[in-house]
């Protein structure tokens, strides 16, 4: 299986509609301020802090160089995870480190058959 992350181009279009989001939470609050009703000010900061959080997110899918997926249905030995390359955990899974106990008698792949029924690569039911 492969991921599926969001393009390059997209996730430009969403930091900077992000920005525009933020820009108009900060309008919303001191509008707000300005009407004398302090309580719907607390709206635009809350919009002002999603913003933030959705653009940072989008600008690092734009220009990062490893991408987080929108849908995490990759396996670990196909691409690391970033999240877990970020917070100090291990780049590569366990089961990797072992030397594979067979091959896979269709594809060829190394196979843990003690750990796997069917092939990772290829799919088919292991003997």
């Amino acid at each position: 299986m492969k991921s599926i992350k969001p393009g390059r181009g997209p996730s430009m279009m969403g930091g900077i509609g992000s920005v525009i989001a933020a820009l108009f939470g900060v309008f919303w609050t001191v509008m707000t301020l300005r009407m004398g009703v302090p309580f719907m000010a607390v709206f635009g900061i809350l919009f002002v802090v999603m913003a933030i959080v959705q653009a940072v997110y989008n600008f690092r899918n734009a220009t990062g160089k490893s991408r987080y997926s929108s849908f995490d249905i990759t396996d670990s030995r196909e691409e690391p995870d970033p999240l877990n390359m970020q917070f100090g955990g291990s780049v590569l899974p366990e089961e990797r480190k072992q030397p594979a106990a067979g091959y896979c008698p269709y594809c060829g792949a190394p196979v843990d058959q003690q750990n796997y029924r069917f092939c990772p690569v290829c799919g088919e039911k292991l003997p």
